[in-house]
Formats: structure tokens, sequence, C-alpha cells
């Protein structure tokens, strides 16, 4: 633990500013850290076209030394697959050399498929150094990574957003449905979309609300389409009015890490269908399609939308499938983590 009134310091390293999961939950740690630690943070990247990336990129090359000369206590670096690995790599060997414990924090759903052939050694290579400490998201990326690494793979969930409860049934529209996701072919939009076409084109009376993803992101076939509306990025504030308002969030993802739209929506009372990605999730708040295809969705949101019984105890046990994800709860994880990985540091250096 730390000596009275001293404050140790980590430095969180990645898309902090942008939208999207990671960097959401760069914003929830910042905010919330453990007691005995404060923060700082190097933004690695921005929304926007190439140049917004590279110059994101380029000030953050330039600001780490300065930053890790500050010697922080911990350095967590926050990684997904393709660029985003290939750029934490190289501050994960910088941090080393100034002697600096590095977590690094695998977000991805998708490492696995990422992960193969020399890209796969070079993952076990970097994560095997001594002074890199890797966190997981869930006991399935445990199980993958480990055997690739001679490091111990810890496993930090993530929570859902400090102050959500649960809305009653009675509150919500059982035919408003929600879509929360970065406009990418792996969140499954014009999957979601052609479903509900079918199923308003046979009479049922629902309406899909897309957060995060506007009009112009979607596939051209998709812009058009009758009762979608597409709300761009939004602020949580006027999320929480759609999460609140919505009965069901539909989640038909080719890949996902832990998606904190699921974990806020289960927290609210918000029955989730979800692709066979999410499944591990989902018990009493929702139910999983296996099949990625329009007519198995279009049947799936058909047989939940016409038995309002089931519903209505989805609505009520969903937070059932988020217990132990608060923020508080979240906050302790991290200081025990932090804390151990500083005492394991002072024995190996």
């Amino acid at each position: 633990m730390c000596a009275m009134g001293v404050e140790r310091k980590v430095l969180h390293v990645g898309p902090a500013l942008t939208r999207g999961g990671m960097g959401r939950t760069i914003q929830r740690l910042n905010e919330n850290p453990p007691d005995g630690w404060g923060t700082d943070i190097l933004t690695t990247h921005a929304d926007g076209g190439v140049i917004a990336i590279l110059r994101a990129w380029n000030r953050a090359k330039r600001m780490l030394s300065t930053k890790l000369s500050e010697k922080p206590d911990l350095v967590h670096i926050h990684t997904a697959t393709r660029a985003s690995w290939f750029r934490k790599r190289k501050i994960i060997r910088k941090a080393r050399r100034f002697g600096i414990p590095v977590v690094v924090h695998l977000h991805s759903g998708s490492f696995d498929s990422f992960g193969k052939g020399w890209i796969g050694k070079d993952i076990s290579k970097v994560l095997s150094l001594k002074g890199v400490y890797p966190i997981v998201l869930t006991e399935y990326w445990k199980k993958w990574l480990q055997p690739k690494t001679s490091n111990n793979v810890r496993i930090i969930p993530n929570p859902y957003r400090y102050g959500l409860s649960p809305t009653p049934p009675e509150e919500r529209d059982m035919n408003l449905l929600l879509m929360v996701g970065r406009p990418s072919s792996i969140k499954g939009h014009s999957l979601a979309i052609d479903a509900i076409q079918e199923l308003r084109n046979e009479g049922q009376d629902i309406c899909l609300h897309l957060a995060g993803t506007s009009q112009n992101d979607l596939p051209k076939k998709n812009r058009s389409a009758d009762g979608v509306v597409a709300n761009g990025w939004i602020e949580d504030n006027e999320l929480d009015v759609l999460i609140n308002k919505a009965g069901f969030l539909l989640m038909p993802s080719k890949h996902e890490g832990m998606p904190l739209a699921l974990l806020d929506g289960l927290a609210t009372g918000l029955p989730a269908i979800v692709s066979s990605t999410c499944s591990s999730f989902i018990e009493e708040g929702g139910i999983v399609i296996e099949e990625r295809t329009v007519d198995a969705w279009k049947k799936g949101i058909k047989n939940q939308i016409n038995n309002r019984e089931k519903w209505e105890k989805m609505v009520i046990n969903a937070p059932n499938d988020v217990v132990g994800l608060d923020s508080e709860t979240d906050k302790l994880r991290w200081g025990k983590v932090y804390d151990e990985i500083i005492e394991i540091h002072s024995k190996i250096r």
C-alpha cells in the first residue's frame, strides 16, 4: 500500500478522446481511479480521417518521453488489434526501458483471429517481456492468451456506467428497438436493419434507433430504410433517454470484447437480443441468436416482441446479469491489481 498521504500515479495510454468502447473505458477509469491513485492520460488516436489519426499518433510519440520521464508508478496501455496493436507495442517497449511496470489491457474481441502466424508470435513475445502485465476482459480470453505468454494473465471485466438504475416495464416501449455502436460491418447494422424491414413489411409496428451511427455511415441500401432512425454519436444523457425507453437492445455483432453498451443496457433492465459472440454475458436478461442471418434475426426478434409476459420478466431480471460489475467494485478490482503489480515489480527490478 502507499505510504500515508502519498498518491501513486497511473498513466493511461490509448484512444481516450475517441468514440467507442475503448475510449469510454479509459474515461471511466480516469474519472473513477482506485483509492490512493491519481491518473494521467496520453491520447494516441483521434476520430476522423487518416490525417487526424496520424496527427494524434505523432503528438503522442512526441509527448511520450516527457510523460515517462515524470516517472508514473504504472503505465496502463489500452489496445485493440491491427494498427492499434502495432502502435502500442512500441510504447510497451519504451516504457520498459524507463523501468516502469506496464499493464497491457486487451480490449478487442478479435485477438484470436488477428493473432495468427507471425503476428501471434509477436504478441506472445511482447506480452512475455519482464515487467509486462497482460489484462483481459473474460475467462475466454485468458484461456486463449495464457498459453502464449510466460506472464500471468489477469481478468478484469468492464463495468457498467456509474449512476444507472433499472427502469420498469411500464415505462418502456416494447416495440422500440435500440442498437448502439460505431459504424462498422463488424457490428451488424445491415443485418439488423434488413431484419427490421422485413418485419415491418409483415405488419409489425416496430422502430429501430441507432446510436453512434449516422445515416451516411450506413450501407447505401439501408440509408432510406423505413422505421430506422440513425441518431449519430450522442452524449450519455441523450443515450440514457433511449436506453430507458427502449424495449430491446440489438447486438448482432461478429466480434465483441466486453461491450459497454450491453452492460449499461442490462443494468437499466433493457433486455438484449445478441449474437453468439455475446452469449457469455446473457443469462436472465435476453436471448442469443446463434446464426447471423436476416431470417434468423427476423424470427428471433418477432418471437420476443410478441411475448410480453416473457419480456417483462427479462426487464425485471436483466440487472442480475451485471451483478458485481458496478463502478465501485471495479475500482476495488483495479486497486487490488495495481497494488499487486507494484509489489511484484519491486522484486524483479
